[in-house]
Formats: C-alpha cells, sequence, structure tokens
C-alpha cells in the first residue's frame, strides 16, 4: 500500500486566532474551496456542498491531501474498508467515484473544473491547487520564511497571519477514521504549530508581546510540554511587566515535565528562568535565543 504524504511543506490548535486575509493572488479566483484544515468541506462560494456520507468524505479526503497525483485503488479500498474488505469494495468504491464526480461536476469553476480522472492504478482529483486552503497555506508560509530571510519582519509577519488564519480546527477532524489521513493530521498539526509560532517570535520582536499572550495562553494548556511556547509566553509576560506571571509560567511547565516525563525542564529553559527571576543584564541576550 502506498503512503499519503502530506502536501510539500511545513503547515500548523484550535483557537488560532483569525489573521489578515491571505494576498489577493493567493485566494481561488472562483469563489470555489476545500478545506481540509479543520473540518473537511467544499464551498462553492455561495454554500457548502460537501458530501454527507461517510466514506465518501474520507474517499474526497484521501483524493485531496493528493491533489493532482494519482492515489491507488489498493490505498483507497484500504483505507475505506480496513484490513478486510468486502468482495465488492472494488466495485463500490468506483460508485463512491462516480457519485463524486457528480458533485464536482456542479461546482463553479473559473478557469478549471475540479474532476477526478482514472490513471492507473486508481484516481486522480485534478483541481487548481489554490482552491485547496492546505496548498494556500503552505505557499503563505514560504512567502513568509523568504520575508524573513530577506530581513522584512512586517511582511513575513503578515504572511504567517495569513497562514495561520486560515484554520478552523483540527485538521480533517471529521474524517480521520482512515489511519492515512490520522497520519496526514498529525503531520499538519506539527506545521500548524510551527506557523503560529512563527508568527508569534515575529509579533514579539515587532513589540506586540502583550497581543500574543492569549495565544500563547491557549497553545501552551494544548501542549503542556512544549518548551519552546512556554519560553515565548515566559518572554511574552515579562516583556510585558508581569513578572510574577512569567515565574508561574515556568512553574507550571516544570510540573507538568516532573509528573509526566520524570525530568526537569531543560538546561536552557532553566537559564531563562533564571534570567527572569534575577532581571539580569544578560536578559535580552538570552530572549532573543527563543523570539528569534
Amino acid at each position: 500500500m502506498d503512503i499519503l504524504p502530506v502536501i510539500a511543506g511545513p503547515v500548523g490548535p484550535v483557537g488560532v486566532a483569525a489573521g489578515a486575509p491571505p494576498p489577493a493572488d493567493l485566494e481561488p479566483a472562483s469563489g470555489l474551496r476545500f478545506t481540509v484544515l479543520g473540518p473537511l468541506e467544499i464551498h462553492d462560494g455561495l454554500r457548502i456542498r460537501t458530501p454527507r456520507a461517510h466514506k465518501l468524505r474520507v474517499l474526497l479526503a484521501l483524493l485531496l491531501v493528493r491533489c493532482n497525483t494519482v492515489v491507488s485503488t489498493d490505498t483507497l479500498i484500504s483505507e475505506l474498508w480496513g484490513e478486510r474488505p468486502p468482495r465488492t469494495a472494488l466495485k463500490a468504491l468506483r460508485v463512491y467515484v462516480s457519485q463524486l464526480r457528480r458533485t464536482l461536476s456542479a461546482l463553479p469553476a473559473h478557469d478549471r473544473r475540479p474532476v477526478i480522472v482514472t490513471r492507473d492504478p486508481g484516481y486522480r482529483l485534478e483541481i487548481d491547487d489554490g482552491t485547496l486552503d492546505l496548498v494556500r497555506f503552505e505557499r503563505l508560509c514560504e512567502l513568509g520564511r523568504m520575508a524573513a530571510g530577506e530581513g522584512d519582519l512586517e511582511r513575513a509577519l503578515r504572511h504567517y497571519r495569513a497562514a495561520t488564519g486560515l484554520w478552523r480546527g483540527p485538521a480533517l477532524v471529521d474524517v480521520r477514521s482512515s489511519s492515512v489521513l490520522e497520519g496526514v493530521a498529525l503531520s499538519l498539526e506539527e506545521a500548524r504549530i510551527s506557523a503560529l509560532e512563527r508568527r508569534i517570535r515575529l509579533q514579539i520582536r515587532l513589540g506586540g508581546h502583550v497581543e500574543v499572550i492569549g495565544d500563547l495562553r491557549a497553545l501552551a494548556a494544548e501542549h503542556p510540554l512544549h518548551e519552546r511556547v512556554h519560553a515565548q509566553l515566559m518572554v511574552a509576560l515579562y516583556l510585558a511587566g508581569r513578572r510574577a506571571d512569567a515565574l508561574a509560567a515556568f512553574r507550571v511547565l516544570r510540573e507538568a515535565c516532573v509528573n509526566d516525563l520524570g525530568v526537569e525542564p531543560s538546561h536552557d529553559l532553566q537559564v531563562l528562568h533564571r534570567s527572569i527571576l534575577e532581571s539580569n543584564a544578560e536578559s535580552p541576550r538570552l530572549w532573543e535565543a527563543w523570539i528569534a
């Protein structure tokens, strides 16, 4: 069985604050949108057109995360029915594909109508990849990385805000009965966190430490053992004049590390904690390592 990788590139909790809209050239021209960064949806610009039947939704998701690439019938059957598919699985798959084709044929299209084509050894969903939120997310993150590399932090922040604003909940939250889609969703979650961390680091560096505290608290609650998130929360709180809260954030992380893992926080984080506790001259240099 072939494995379905996530479309190339890093991607990013429930509760990500919506940011600025994506740049106009990344918006789908027709209003048609396929979304996987949250519940699976097809939106035709006016209303939701997502199939209701669960297996149809799983099939659509499997084809979307490999859009414009052939997915084998063996993979689709395995993901739809597990290790012991019925003898009629291939026939049923063809019926599901036919039903999805009818759904897609009724959608508006600006330049390129989405279609499912039969290609050995399976099927390929051909779409304008700008209509898929995952692709737009990855492109925005890449634009953010490029802008940051060029030293344009404000432009980089705009791109990362737009990227994280595309998320509407946990990726593929309603179609994770497939083991492949569960794996894809976990990978996307890592990418989401990475993008959110980059956005928050940029905000702190640009003086927006107060406005990121809420996001960091939510992210720290979701990921109680994630040291970088807690470190950024500590820095943001201290810069906002809330030294006691910054020290309390470290205590919460230390308790989670000791209770869940039986270890102390890393040496670097303990050094950051000590610098906040002592408010010494080395503090700005130590903070920079966590928000650079």
